[in-house]
């Protein structure tokens, strides 16, 4: 059973809503994963603060520049200096410069971002740390999720909750894909709303069916109504609506029953 908790944009409450739900699935059964690769922050809501392991993720690509006449203009992004070196921040790893100049540029893999392990009790969370300017991709997650496989057979878990990241870009994509059940986080505000039904496709398109929570519902309770009319006739199942609570952003690990109280929580269970 994977469930993986989405929404439009950040700071929705995606992560909270993560971390509550995190409580009430049976912990000898689950694996928690955050997908949210640019600011992981799942394990920080759970009270986590050192991982057990660390391991460097090499997939990011970027050329080097190996000698010979350079050319800083044959560079789209204009990551080729002067003398030819290459900035590695600015560098997309398209080759370009490799297949006009191959014997002055190559390709190789640095580090983009370091994989971590951490144990909730005893509920392993794998998530992943970008390096500074690099970028999220599908990729990073998809080999995170491939760890968490890994760690879920080898101790016969068989829940895999996941905190996606926000948007509906590639990390997300690879956060859904094979998902049983998505559970959409609303923001109540204009662009919240608008952000979240653009996942809807996303989900459509996997065939991943989805309930919604509407966060912080009290501060324009008068859309609300709309809000919920509007993701049941995109295929959602309304479980919940979580008011404005500062102790909630405040507090650390993160008061579950807080939000759990607003969450029709046995739908969830009823699925596992």
């Amino acid at each position: 059973m994977i469930i993986t908790v989405v929404s439009g944009k950040g700071g929705a409450g995606k992560t909270s809503v993560a971390a509550a739900l995190a409580h009430i699935l049976p912990r000898e059964r689950t694996i928690l994963i955050d997908a949210d690769v640019d600011t992981p922050n799942l394990a920080l809501a759970l009270g986590l603060n050192t991982p057990i392991g660390r391991e460097d993720w090499v997939g990011t690509v970027v050329a080097e520049y190996v000698g010979g006449e350079p050319d800083p203009k044959i560079c789209p992004f204009g990551a080729i200096n002067e003398d030819g070196t290459v900035n590695e921040l600015l560098c997309e790893g398209c080759g370009v410069c490799v297949k006009k100049y191959p014997n002055s540029y190559r390709l190789k893999n640095i580090k983009g971002a370091e994989i971590l392990e951490y144990r909730w009790g005893n509920v392993p969370l794998i998530t992943a740390e970008l390096e500074p300017g690099r970028s999220g991709s599908g990729r990073i997650v998809t080999d995170i999720r491939t760890r968490a496989d890994r760690i879920a057979e080898e101790e016969n878990r068989d829940i895999q909750l996941i905190d996606a990241a926000a948007g509906r870009g590639c990390p997300v994509i690879a956060s859904i894909r094979g998902a049983d059940l998505a559970v959409l986080v609303v923001d109540n505000t204009p662009t919240g709303a608008s952000d979240a039904e653009a996942v809807v496709p996303a989900l459509k398109h996997f065939n991943v069916p989805f309930y919604f929570v509407v966060n912080r519902y009290d501060l324009a309770p008068e859309r609300v109504d709309e809000l919920t009319e509007k993701f049941k006739k995109a295929g959602g199942k309304h479980i919940g609506s979580v008011p404005y609570d500062s102790e909630i952003l405040e507090t650390y690990p993160l008061p579950a029953k807080r939000i759990l109280q607003h969450i029709n929580v046995e739908e969830i269970l009823q699925m596992i």
